[in-house]
């Protein structure tokens, strides 16, 4: 989309971007704002668009991305540079700074950026300045050159060194003289144009060894050279010249070293100011809700609780549309209405949309494709302009003519002013029908009735209308779509104190038949005004609704989820209390005289047929409670490798390796799971790997004997001999470590597998599941 030059400054846009100004960080970024144009084509508004998306994503997942932003651009001093052909010390730490900015972020987003392609084609922008930091490690953070800069640096300074400990030591002896000290201003050796001095009385100018310099700014002293430290003076002077040649050699090749990498370091600024404005989007993104807009290649926008930029949280939200269901938009109302501003919110979104960023808007917002945006704005409430004249207008308008096409948005501030009411209205009428007929979008403001009525009479036209408050006198800036508004001039008038002789004589000239027409239009705005808010309070009554929807269904879960509890505690001690029966039975038999013994176990049988009756209730009863749970599941589930997972009813969560046969094989900590693809649901959990320590001399393995064993739900007299079985497997098979998955419940399982445990002499240890193993709900087991 092209916005020149003349546009912006129409629609104030550097001044709207002021928002995004204050949450920048640093210079880059501020540079990058200013220089951002709108994006070209589509496809290259749609990549800033995924850009933006990538890093709240990012820092969705990843927290806020710290880096020095604030590190100052350095690329200004380059053409000085290739003149000159040298960067001082304190410039070379500038570009140290900033090389050393653009490979933190080069480094710390290298992991993290990689499932973000255009983050990471960004972060790609910035080379490898390894050598440049390095060379540049010379340079201290005062801006000098290290002693170790080079070797014959080091020794320029440490001869200088030695010849002002020398000029110090022979200024002691001469302050030790009385007859000299008895000369001198003051005792203190000065240090003045690369020379050691001593400040002298003016009385004893000439009787003091040494050679006069300059007089004090006092004028009643001289700083003077005495001949003992002549020698040093001299000596110093040259070696000061020598080690400013060698510094500038060394400064020299750093700057040749610098400006062989000047398009790349112009990359990395342009790089670090782009991530210092994605952070000032996302700022306005999460704390003052703005909004990404939904693109389209389609000619047409729609703003969903659009606020102008400038006006911040004094702005009333508007909703406006154009060129989707109409291409003309003709805006009516009061002077001081908001009209204008409605304008120019429309013509500053779509352009800030185009370069890239969010908007001060709701979701729902939809800006769609334009080839440039045209404006004729140049109005009493214009912050840059005064009045404009009708050659002006006309002078803008027949430009707009020459050169909009069908993919233009076109802006008209009071159409047909400056001129004769009835030609002025006709001209605007015809240019807003040569403009729906070319295709162009197009939204205009007037106070003309001819217009307003050409509004509601032709298709493709639309009418809206500022709202304004008939009893307080005063405009609320509420645009209402659909419905044209009067002028209300001779109220505003009255509200500024017009005598009320002069307002009944305008009222009284004013034409029957406008009029008629003015009052329709206001009786218009009071019955849409009544039912906004009729449909206000609807949907604050279903929002309460379906809050009440929520809470109910809430409700509703807590209680079921009670319910089974309670049962499943319940059929939990019934399995112990049949597990106890069939136990305690036994025992009773095999102590009863044969005749006894048979009759018992036919009654044995008998109730044994009861209890397996009992049984499958109580299997039917969890079986529904895992398909409830299924069923209640927040989300649905799709399974596939890579997944994470929950298994219904048991709390273990575990990542999906393999689908095989209707059949999901998972890792859930240390266990190897596979369990039918129906019993999982999705979940927010994750599975944490936990593995547990292996004896590494005992590696090899059977494949056939899995590292678990799945009981949960079986009774006592089923789960025992499976465990006591697979244990022994486990432990010939040379396994160390394994697990014993018997669910939580009542712990009847657990306690009776921990008893085996404690009685098998392979066993070392055994414990129950920590986090990210199954917790309570599995056992450990340790072999010898």
């Amino acid at each position: 989309m092209r916005l020149t030059e003349n546009i912006s400054e129409i629609l104030e846009l550097q001044k709207n971007l002021l928002p995004f100004r204050e949450k920048l960080r640093g210079e880059l970024g501020e540079l990058i704002l200013n220089s951002l144009q709108p994006a070209e084509n589509f496809e290259s508004l749609k990549k800033r668009e995924k850009l933006l998306r990538e890093w709240l994503d990012l820092t969705d997942h990843h927290g806020e991305f710290n880096f020095n932003a604030s590190v100052e651009p350095v690329s200004y001093m380059f053409a000085n540079a290739k003149r000159s052909g040298i960067l001082s010390g304190e410039e070379l730490l500038k570009v140290r700074l900033l090389l050393n900015a653009a490979k933190n972020i080069r480094e710390n987003l290298a992991e993290i950026s990689e499932k973000y392609k255009s983050i990471d084609d960004l972060r790609r922008g910035i080379r490898d300045f390894s050598p440049e930091l390095e060379a540049l490690s010379v340079i201290e953070d005062s801006g000098r050159l290290a002693d170790t800069a080079s070797q014959k640096l080091f020794n320029l300074r440490t001869e200088i060194e030695n010849l002002k400990r020398n000029g110090r030591r022979i200024a002691q002896k001469l302050f030790d003289d009385a007859d000299i000290n008895n000369m001198l201003q003051e005792r203190s050796l000065s240090w003045r144009d690369g020379r050691f001095l001593l400040l002298v009385r003016q009385e004893f100018i000439n009787r003091f060894p040494g050679l006069a310099v300059e007089r004090s700014s006092s004028g009643n002293s001289v700083y003077m050279e005495p001949k003992a430290l002549s020698n040093i003076n001299n000596n110093l002077i040259i070696k000061t010249k020598d080690e400013q040649d060698e510094e500038r050699v060394i400064l020299l090749a750093l700057t040749r070293n610098i400006l062989s990498r000047e398009n790349a370091i112009m990359n990395a600024e342009k790089v670090i100011g782009t991530f210092d404005l994605l952070c000032a989007c996302d700022d306005l993104i999460r704390n003052k809700k703005w909004v990404i807009p939904e693109l389209t290649q389609k000619n047409f926008f729609r703003l969903v609780g659009a606020r102008h930029p400038m006006l911040k949280e004094k702005a009333v939200p508007i909703d406006a549309s154009c060129g989707e269901k109409f291409s003309t938009l003709v805006i009516t109302g009061s002077n001081t209405g908001g009209k204008t501003v409605t304008l120019k919110t429309a013509g500053v979104l779509i352009s800030m949309a185009w370069l890239g960023l969010p908007l001060p808007a709701r979701d729902g917002t939809v800006i769609g494709t334009f080839d440039e945006i045209y404006a004729d704005i140049g109005d009493e409430q214009s912050i840059e302009q005064n009045l404009s004249t009708f050659s002006s207008h006309l002078k803008k308008i027949i430009h707009i003519l020459k050169n909009s096409t069908d993919k233009s948005l076109i802006l008209l501030d009071e159409l047909g002013a400056g001129t004769d009411p009835h030609e002025g209205a006709a001209l605007g009428v015809a240019i807003l029908e040569t403009l729906k007929k070319r295709g162009a979008v197009t939204l205009a403001t007037t106070h003309h009735n001819p217009i307003k009525q050409y509004a509601l009479t032709t298709d493709g036209v639309e009418t809206a209308s500022m709202e304004f408050d008939i009893e307080k006198l005063q405009p609320t800036y509420h645009l209402l779509m659909g419905i044209p508004g009067r002028s209300s001039a001779l109220l505003i008038a009255k509200r500024y104190g017009m005598p009320e002789e002069v307002l009944k004589l305008a009222q009284g000239s004013l034409d029957a038949r406008e009029l008629t027409a003015e009052d329709i239009m206001s009786e218009l705005n009071e019955r849409k005004a009544a039912l906004d808010s009729a449909e206000r309070e609807f949907q604050t009554t279903m929002k309460e609704a379906q809050d009440l929807k929520k809470t109910y269904q809430s409700r509703v879960a807590e209680i079921d989820f009670q319910r089974d509890k309670i049962m499943q505690a319940a059929d939990r001690k019934a399995e112990k209390f049949i597990a106890q029966a069939e136990e305690t039975s036994k025992e009773i038999i095999k102590s009863m005289e044969e005749a006894a013994r048979d009759a018992a176990r036919r009654g044995y049988t008998v109730k044994q047929r009861e209890l397996k009756t009992l049984k499958s209730i109580i299997e039917k009863r969890n079986k529904k409670r895992t398909e409830r749970e299924i069923e209640n599941s927040p989300k649905p589930f799709e399974p596939a490798v890579g997944v994470t997972a929950m298994i219904a009813g048991s709390g273990i969560v575990g990542i999906i390796n393999e689908i095989k046969n209707g059949r999901a094989y998972m890792t859930a900590g240390p266990m190897s799971v596979d369990v039918p693809l129906s019993q999982l649901i999705a979940t927010d959990k994750k599975a944490k790997v936990a593995t547990p320590p292996i004896d590494t001399s005992q590696l090899k393995t059977v494949e056939s004997v899995p590292p678990s064993i799945m009981v949960r739900g079986m009774l006592v007299g089923e789960a025992m001999p499976l465990v006591e079985n697979y244990l022994d497997r486990a432990y010939r098979a040379n396994h160390s470590v394994v697990t014993v998955i018997h669910g939580r419940g009542e712990g009847i399982l657990r306690r009776e597998v921990h008893a085996l445990c404690s009685r098998l002499s392979y066993v070392k240890s055994f414990r129950l599941g920590g986090e990210g193993e199954g917790g309570f709900g599995v056992t450990i087991v340790t072999f010898k």
